[in-house]
């Protein structure tokens, strides 16, 4: 039913913009064939009728893109046929350094701030000794409301690769909507294993101020950090924890827990939130192309009360099923076909608590190795340690691509229950 959907919308648009094509010729030879010249009046029309159909067909012609794009997307679902697609960032190439000489050189003009090195993805950077970040820190071991962990102390003096940059998230804890991030970002494969916050797995990735790194190049020496004065040190492990005031309970404190103190409210129609995605090399043009067109793609069927993309049923279970495959790192295993795994969800798209997100549609049906079984994390809403009763289990090379959050940047583990998983032994291999 939702492909038929899809179809009747990308035929209109491929109607609409046939119509549109030939409306645009008939105004060119219109305009070319006049035995005379127009008054000025009859002009100004023919060009701002002119401007009025070329934006119009854009649109039209976006809004069937989109439509293409689901269109084989949803077929290779329905196969089990996973589209992952090459990597979203842009990290090399002519255009790129011109765009970031250019952003440099127009943030010069109106004065960069402390510590703001307006890093772009794909830059190399060096971590600044222990000794220098705890300078910037305040009295309780922040930069503007972000902590630097103590899991990220090991890392001072390191070499890193930017990874993306955080100019917004996506406010989970709050629901607030977008939030706007500045001088923050994310390096290649540093990620927290949770020691100094009661062993939480979430295995998320380090947000690193840009007070806290300098520009580095590939042939300079790595040194450890050997800062002097060490006994004077604060110890970050005493901010990790602090007390509700409410319940007079200790709570963990991560950088995802000061999110929605360290960022501010943006509203999610404003277009410098895209751009800045391009801009700093965290987006290619075609999957920023792809966004937008499956974005006006969708706001058309919701207008006229179509089905969305990606589209997932629900078998509307009361209880769902459970199954123990007692998968450990390192194992081969296959994502089960979507519509396997919209057999297990309830009709909030849920297998015994976990929801089974719209980003994940992409993975289904690909081969990949286990990550890690995951049984506890930090609950960044409050603080609180969660003990999973079914554990749930991450794979390698399998994080959000935030296509349908505008891209949002933090690259985040995805999770997964067994029963949407299948084991690949030996056997099968062969």
């Amino acid at each position: 039913m939702h492909r038929r959907s899809y179809l009747k919308t990308a035929a209109s648009a491929a109607s609409l913009a046939l119509m549109g094509f030939a409306a645009g010729v008939w105004l060119i030879v219109e305009k070319l064939t006049a035995q005379a010249s127009w008054p000025t009046l009859l002009d100004l029309a023919w060009w701002g009728g002119g401007l009025v159909l070329l934006c119009t067909e854009t649109a039209i012609v976006l809004v069937l893109t989109g439509a293409l794009i689901c269109l084989h997307r949803d077929s290779l679902e329905s196969r089990g046929v996973p589209y992952v697609g090459r990597p979203r960032e842009w990290h090399a190439g002519i255009v790129v350094r011109f765009v970031r000489l250019l952003l440099r050189r127009l943030r010069a003009l109106n004065g960069l701030r402390l510590g703001q090195l307006d890093l772009r993805a794909g830059e190399l950077v060096k971590i600044r000794t222990l000794d220098e970040i705890l300078a910037t820190l305040d009295s309780r071991g922040e930069l503007d409301s972000l902590p630097f962990m103590p899991e990220m102390e090991p890392l001072c003096g390191r070499q890193a690769r930017v990874f993306r940059r955080v100019d917004k998230i996506f406010d989970w804890i709050t629901m607030s909507g977008l939030r706007r991030m500045h001088d923050t970002v994310i390096l290649e494969g540093l990620r927290c294993d949770g020691s100094d916050h009661g062993g939480c797995q979430a295995d998320c990735p380090f947000l690193w101020k840009e007070a806290w790194l300098r520009r580095s190049s590939t042939n300079e020496r790595v040194i450890a950090s050997q800062a002097s004065g060490s006994d004077l040190r604060p110890n970050l492990r005493q901010f990790t924890k602090r007390i509700d005031p409410e319940t007079s309970e200790p709570r963990f404190v991560c950088q995802l827990c000061r999110l929605p103190e360290a960022t501010a409210q943006t509203r999610w129609n404003d277009p410098r939130n895209l751009l800045r995605e391009f801009l700093t090399g965290n987006v290619r043009i075609a999957p920023l192309v792809s966004f937008v067109a499956i974005f006006l793609f969708n706001s058309v069927q919701r207008r006229c009360g179509g089905a969305r993309f990606p589209h997932i049923a629900t078998a509307q279970l009361q209880k769902t099923p459970c199954e123990e495959l007692n998968l450990q790192p390192g194992e081969l295993v296959r994502i089960k076909g979507k519509h396997e795994i919209e057999q297990t969800l309830n009709a909030q798209f849920k297998n015994r608590g976990l929801w089974f997100d719209k980003e994940m549609t992409r993975f289904c049906g690909g081969t990949y190795k286990v990550r890690a079984r995951v049984s506890r994390q930090i609950d960044e809403r409050n603080g609180k340690m969660v003990n999973f009763t079914t554990p749930c289990i991450t794979l390698d090379g399998v994080t959000a691509t935030g296509e349908y959050f505008e891209f949002a940047p933090l690259d985040e583990i995805v999770y997964w229950r067994e029963i949407w998983l299948k084991r690949i032994t030996d056997k099968a291999n062969s």
